[in-house]
C-alpha cells in the first residue's frame, strides 16, 4: 500500500511533564512513513531538552529551537518547513492512538483534503469522547453551511488530517487567541471534500497545571471577531465566502450572548462591556438560514438586540423567578 508522507507539526512550550507521553504516541504509529517537526516556541522547562533527546533517538524527528512567539507562530515555522503530503497537528500536552494513522489511511476517500475524527476529553481520570457524526463525506459548501449554522464543530485543529498541497500559502494568525477557526474556514473553501471519521483518535488533556480551558474571558473572545473582520475584508470580493463568514459571525455573536447571560452579573457585565460593539456589526451581516425558525431569530436580533435579549434571556428568568415550578 502506498504510504504517503504525513507532516506531524507539534508547537511546545513548558509542557515537560506530558512531552513525553506525547512522543511516544506519534513515534509508535503503526503507520510509519512521519516527519516530525517539533518546535520548542522559547521553552523555560526541560520540554527542549526532552525534544533533542527524542530527535538523537529517531531521525524521522526535526527539532526547531526559537523565541517564544506563541502557538501560531511556532505552527507557521513547521508549516514552511514540513515536506510531507499530509499535515497533522498534536498539542505538546495531547497523544493520539497509536493506530491513529493508520486508521486514517485505511477508511480515506481519495477526493477528500481534510480528514476529522473523533477526540476525548481527557483527565488522569476519565475519558469523555466527542463524536459527532457518522461516517460521511460532504462537498466543501456542504461542511462550510454545517460550520456556519453552528452543526459542525471545526475550532480544533488536532482532530484533522490536512491535505498540504491545499494549505500551501494558508497561515495561522500571529499574536490573538482563537487563530484555529480562521484557518478552517479558509481552508474548507479551498477544499473539495470534507470528510468525518466517527472514531476517538485523539486524547485532549484538560487537567494539566496551568492550562486555559474554555472560559469567558473577554479581553480573549473579542480576537474571534476581529479575526472574521479581517477574513471578511480579505474576501470582501469573495461574495460567497464573505457571505458564510458574516453568518458564523452572526451565530457566534448569537451564541456568545447565551453564554454571557448564564455569567454572575459582573462578570455579564464585563462581557458586555467589551463584546457588544463586536455584536453591533452582526447587526447589518447578511446571512443564511437554512430554516425559517432560524431566520426569524436571526433577523428578531437584527432588527433589535435589546428586544431579542429581553424576550430570550431576562422575561424567562424573571418568570422562573415568580412562577413555582
Amino acid at each position: 500500500m502506498n504510504q504517503p508522507l504525513v507532516s506531524i507539526i507539534i508547537p511546545v512550550y513548558n509542557t515537560a511533564s506530558y512531552l513525553e507521553q506525547c512522543l511516544e504516541s506519534i513515534i509508535h504509529q503503526t503507520y510509519e512513513n512521519i516527519e516530525v517537526i517539533l518546535v520548542d516556541d522559547g521553552s523555560t522547562d526541560e520540554s527542549g531538552a526532552i525534544c533533542e533527546r527524542y530527535a538523537r533517538q529517531d531521525n524521522r524527528i526535526q527539532v526547531v529551537h526559537k523565541s517564544n512567539g506563541g502557538q501560531s507562530s511556532a505552527r507557521n515555522v513547521a508549516l514552511d518547513m514540513m515536506t510531507g503530503e499530509w499535515v497533522l497537528f498534536v498539542d505538546s500536552d495531547d497523544w493520539i492512538e497509536t493506530n491513529t494513522l493508520e486508521i486514517i489511511f485505511s477508511r480515506k476517500e481519495d477526493q477528500a483534503d481534510i480528514i476529522e475524527f473523533g477526540f476525548s476529553y481527557s483527565t488522569t481520570e476519565r475519558e469523555d469522547p466527542q463524536v459527532f457524526f457518522g461516517e460521511v463525506l460532504y462537498s466543501n459548501r456542504t461542511a462550510l453551511n454545517l460550520l456556519v449554522g453552528g452543526e459542525l464543530l471545526m475550532g480544533i485543529m488536532c482532530d484533522k488530517l490536512f491535505r498540504a498541497s491545499v494549505i500551501g500559502d494558508l497561515r495561522f494568525i500571529e499574536g490573538r487567541y482563537y487563530e484555529d477557526t480562521p484557518f478552517i474556514i479558509e481552508f474548507l473553501w479551498r477544499v473539495r471534500y470534507y470528510q468525518y471519521i466517527p472514531k476517538v483518535l485523539y486524547h485532549y488533556r484538560i487537567d494539566r497545571e496551568g492550562q486555559t480551558t474554555y472560559n469567558m474571558v473577554a479581553s480573549r473572545q473579542k480576537h474571534m471577531y476581529q479575526n472574521l473582520v479581517d477574513l471578511i475584508e480579505k474576501y470582501a470580493d469573495v461574495v460567497e465566502l464573505k457571505l458564510y463568514l458574516s453568518t458564523f459571525y452572526l451565530n457566534r455573536t448569537l451564541a456568545e450572548i447565551r453564554q454571557t447571560y448564564k455569567n454572575p452579573k459582573e462578570k455579564k457585565a464585563e462581557l458586555m462591556s467589551t463584546l457588544a460593539p463586536h455584536w453591533v456589526l452582526a447587526r447589518s451581516m447578511p446571512f443564511i438560514a437554512p430554516t425559517l425558525k432560524q431566520r426569524i431569530k436571526m433577523r428578531f436580533y437584527q432588527l433589535s438586540p435589546r428586544l431579542y435579549t429581553f424576550f430570550r434571556f431576562e422575561l424567562p428568568t424573571a418568570l422562573r423567578r415568580v412562577i413555582p415550578r
